[in-house]
């Protein structure tokens, strides 16, 4: 009975032993990893702090040249003549009825007839002659409209454009 239980004793001695040694050798390889692992994770903070850094400075530069920009562009507007607005005109609405043109298509019958022809293009210049003078009424109001000035351009008649 003591022979038997030495060498049970012998066994799980040799089984406690080698156990041991496992648990050493994943004791170190994880320890080993761990110390990778957190170099990389360190290098990687490196990186990304450094790369921080340069994308601040490019968006310092950037707003830089944004400004560099603007003031390029304001004395190119002085030298052309153009005023810089710096304040949000006002625009005065435009009643939509006045906008609207009665312009009726003739019936085919009546294209021939000469009287209904000639009403037709009295009728039209009489729209046309409207709407030039609510152009220039605007235009008189909003002087910077560009949009004012291209339509009192195109529209012809008018004396102040």
């Amino acid at each position: 009975l003591n022979i038997e239980l030495d060498h049970k004793v012998t066994k799980l001695v040799a089984k406690n032993k080698h156990l041991k040694q496992t648990y050493k050798q994943l004791y170190d390889s994880i320890k080993s990893s761990r110390v990778r692992s957190k170099e990389q994770c360190d290098d990687l903070i490196n990186k990304v702090n450094i790369k921080s850094t340069e994308v601040s400075n490019l968006n310092a530069s950037l707003q830089e040249q944004v400004l560099v920009i603007t003031a390029l562009k304001e004395q190119l507007n002085k030298l052309k003549g153009k005023a810089v607005l710096t304040e949000a005109v006002s625009l005065n609405p435009i009643d939509p009825d006045l906008l609207k043109v009665d312009v009726a298509p003739l019936v085919p019958k009546l294209r021939k007839n000469r009287t209904t022809h000639t009403d037709y293009i009295r009728h039209t210049q009489y729209e046309a002659a409207k709407l030039r003078e609510i152009i220039e009424s605007e235009r008189l109001l909003s002087p910077l409209n560009t949009s004012l000035d291209y339509a009192c351009k195109y529209s012809g008649g008018f004396k102040s454009c």
